[in-house]
């Protein structure tokens, strides 16, 4: 049975989706204004935490298969609970979890932080920290793509979310390159400290988003999270468009983004540079992103979203193999800057695709569903993992890659619905 609308909240919204689109559009909204600054600080955060819990790793263990495990506890909780992250923000309202789990990761940076200032830290407690983070994220992640549509309309979801991969763009540049500047001038508690403050200030400005303004899906109180998953992906398996973006999903998760698990054993193992380096390594991708939103806002008058998303897949693929076999630094960072283009197509697309697509009542449920696909990144992390330690890191990634992009051409060509131009679609009970 489909979740009912709370309609009191819904009357701003024909007045959302009546404005015409345009880039900065959705900036006029002080909401959006204050989530995206959020997600900002949110960001640089988590950049800067995929870089500097893997440096500490590899230095306690010397160990890729260890530091794949810790990225492995990150990614579990995806799977275990990304299919109930929209359905909480459905019952409990988008803005109270997204809060919550901004507490929660504020909190564990903090416990970390404090660890290591006393001497305590170990790998079972980056372990557990990085499991918690990840539960959180399974929920914050869904209720924020959900929340855009409320706050600035279907018709500038595109817009809104050009604008969010600029940010996010920046956050993949800046936070890898302050993590690899702290750590080697401050030391890896210096980052950490850094970090609690970000998150702390993320923290604070989700805050400030208005409690008024933000829709609330009431869910029926008898209905189980397990019919809730069953009707969810119905709903999906009905959608070629959704179902497509779901199993690119799968694929880059499981067999491509795991690659950047790896970057500190490339970085000292492969290419013989320290903190810094790294820190560059990683600012490859971010660069290659601001390319990406300059060739998606071009494209986009000729193409349709789902041409965009998988050929921007494809080209990321391609170049995650030529990096793996790269043991020149300058080539390794151009290769990271085309997965980076591609990654930018599969970011704003990826969701794009689904909240235009989907009708406002299964939105968030759709959302859930997406973190569940997400979900299968645990397994790619410890599949990475275990190839690096007995064939290397070089070997793995570039299998994967190749693997990656053979099935991504199978799911272009048997899902022709992806590839149609997307119509917004209004759907209410």
């Amino acid at each position: 049975m489909l979740p009912s609308r709370d309609l009191t909240t819904m009357s701003a919204q024909p007045t959302l989706d009546s404005v015409r689109p345009g880039l900065f559009n959705p900036l006029r909204n002080p909401d959006f204004r204050q989530l995206l600054g959020s997600n900002a600080l949110w960001w640089v955060t988590a950049f800067m935490e995929t870089l500097v819990f893997g440096w500490l790793v590899l230095e306690m263990t010397d160990s890729a298969w260890t530091v794949a495990l810790v990225g492995f506890c990150r990614s579990l909780p995806f799977l275990l609970f990304g299919f109930m992250g929209g359905m909480v923000a459905d019952r409990f309202g988008r803005r109270r979890v997204i809060v919550t789990a901004q507490a929660v990761n504020f909190a564990v940076y903090v416990s970390l932080f404090t660890l290591m200032l006393l001497g305590q830290l170990q790998i079972w407690h980056l372990g557990l920290g990085s499991a918690a983070i990840g539960c959180a994220w399974s929920f914050d992640w869904p209720a924020r793509r959900a929340l855009l549509p409320d706050l600035i309309g279907k018709k500038q979801t595109v817009e809104a979310m050009l604008l969010e991969n600029f940010v996010q763009g920046c956050s993949r540049i800046l936070g890898p390159f302050a993590a690899g500047l702290l750590i080697a001038s401050a030391g890896a508690v210096g980052c950490l400290g850094v970090m609690c403050l970000l998150s702390g200030s993320a923290l604070l400005s989700v805050r400030q988003l208005s409690k008024q303004s933000i829709p609330r899906v009431n869910m029926r109180p008898m209905v189980s999270p397990w019919s809730v998953l069953g009707q969810s992906l119905r709903y999906v398996g009905s959608n070629q468009s959704i179902m497509g973006v779901m199993l690119i999903t799968v694929v880059l998760n499981m067999l491509m983004i795991p690659y950047m698990t790896l970057l500190p054993v490339f970085a000292r193992d492969v290419l013989h540079q320290g903190p810094v380096g790294l820190g560059l390594l990683s600012l490859g991708a971010g660069a290659g992103s601001f390319i990406g939103l300059f060739l998606i806002s071009k494209l986009r008058r000729y193409l349709s979203n789902g041409w965009i998303l998988t050929g921007g897949t494809f080209g990321m693929a391609l170049a995650l193999v030529a990096f793996s076999q790269s043991s020149a630094y300058g080539f390794s960072w151009g290769m990271l800057v085309i997965a980076g283009v591609g990654q930018a197509c599969f970011g704003i697309m990826q969701s794009s695709i689904i909240l235009l697509t989907a009708s406002d009542e299964m939105r968030g449920q759709t959302m859930g569903i997406l973190v569940l696909a997400i979900g299968s990144d645990p397994f790619g992390k410890l599949i990475t993992g275990a190839l690096a330690e007995t064939s290397g890191a070089p070997f793995a990634v570039g299998l994967q890659a190749g693997v990656a992009a053979l099935l991504l051409a199978v799911i272009a060509v048997t899902l022709p619905g992806l590839r149609e131009r997307h119509q917004v679609v209004h759907e209410r009970t």
